[in-house]
């Protein structure tokens, strides 16, 4: 099984009730199991509070608060050492 993930980030742009703007990633680690390593996707703001997929462009932070996305990117490449 391949161990190496390398598919560049998604970065979605959202928007609260507020107006407040939020960046969503999405994020990738590897976890272990039986064949050795499997990716696990999940999302997050940029300070990595966990951000739960509703739907229809639709998220929601921990404390509620629900975002729309409103634009979808490929985030920038982390730098090389």
């Amino acid at each position: 099984m391949q161990t190496h993930y390398k598919k560049r980030a998604t970065e979605l742009v959202a928007v609260g009730s507020d107006g407040t703007t939020y960046i969503i990633e999405r994020r990738s680690k590897a976890l272990p199991c039986d064949d050795g390593e499997q990716a696990f996707f999940y999302c997050c703001v940029q300070d990595g509070r966990p951000v739960s997929w509703l739907g229809e462009s639709r998220y929601a932070l921990p404390d509620g608060t629900e975002l729309r996305a409103i634009a979808c990117r490929l985030a920038d490449a982390p730098p090389t050492s």
